[in-house]
């Protein structure tokens, strides 16, 4: 069920909707499929010098366990986020877009040009509205990858910890999920040692991975409630 709702809501990949794919500028790259545990997203290759030792990774002294601890913790502690986002289908294919964030619960992509499609996540359900089909599918959170962003407390239910990967500026914690119903593994990549979410990657049961990086992203701000408006309770959703 969860590959379902990843080639919809994780995030809309609508390799359909055309246009020249943008540059993404994500600071990481996307890990083969393995076949032993490690994260999603590793960090890219740097160049060995005989002159330079390489950078000491952040969080050494700590266990995995804290180090997803001290993630969970931030995430829950944020309020608000908005900015754009670069977003890479499992195909290849490259979307951008505005995103709005606001927890406990709330989140709103809006997709450029010419992708018909807005998400908004409010009140537990996320709504996918596809403008040019003129259709509004719905989504219990609970179901989604969004939940590990916007629950209030976050639980990982039936995920498990699945790898933590320690950069010298980033970390990388993937959990992993083997519950019919929300089967994959999301990985979550925040700057480091200041804690600061960077991107999000979601593998779905057939090893597609969905990459949505972050750009320009404003924390603390005002966010409008209208963007947050489902269709079911006050109409169309708001696109200025």
């Amino acid at each position: 069920m969860l590959s379902v709702l990843l080639s919809t809501v994780a995030f809309a990949l609508v390799d359909a909707a055309g246009g020249p794919p943008a540059p993404t500028p994500a600071p990481v790259r996307v890990a083969a499929a393995p076949e032993k545990a490690q994260p999603l997203i590793v960090a890219a290759a740097s160049p060995a010098t005989e002159d330079k030792a390489a950078p000491k990774p952040v969080f050494a002294d700590l266990s995995d366990q804290a180090v997803a601890d001290d993630v969970l913790r931030y995430i829950e502690g944020l309020t608000t986020l908005a900015g754009t986002f670069v977003q890479t289908a499992p195909s290849g294919a490259v979307v951008s877009g505005k995103f709005h964030l606001r927890r406990p619960g709330q989140i709103r992509f809006d997709y450029d040009d010419p992708s018909p499609i807005t998400i908004v996540a409010t009140q537990g359900m996320v709504y996918v509205e596809n403008s040019e089909l003129e259709t509004t599918d719905s989504y219990p959170l609970k179901k989604t990858p969004l939940r590990f962003l916007l629950s209030k407390k976050i639980d990982v239910g039936d995920a498990t910890l699945k790898a933590v990967e320690r950069m010298s500026d980033s970390v990388a914690v993937t959990y992993a999920s083997t519950d019919e119903e929300t089967e994959g593994e999301i990985t979550l990549v925040l700057s480091a040692p200041a804690l600061a979410i960077r991107e999000w990657a979601v593998r779905d049961p057939q090893d597609g991975v969905t990459v949505v990086a972050l750009q320009g992203v404003t924390a603390g701000g005002a966010v409008d409630n209208r963007l947050f408006r489902a269709p079911d309770a006050g109409g169309a959703f708001i696109n200025d």
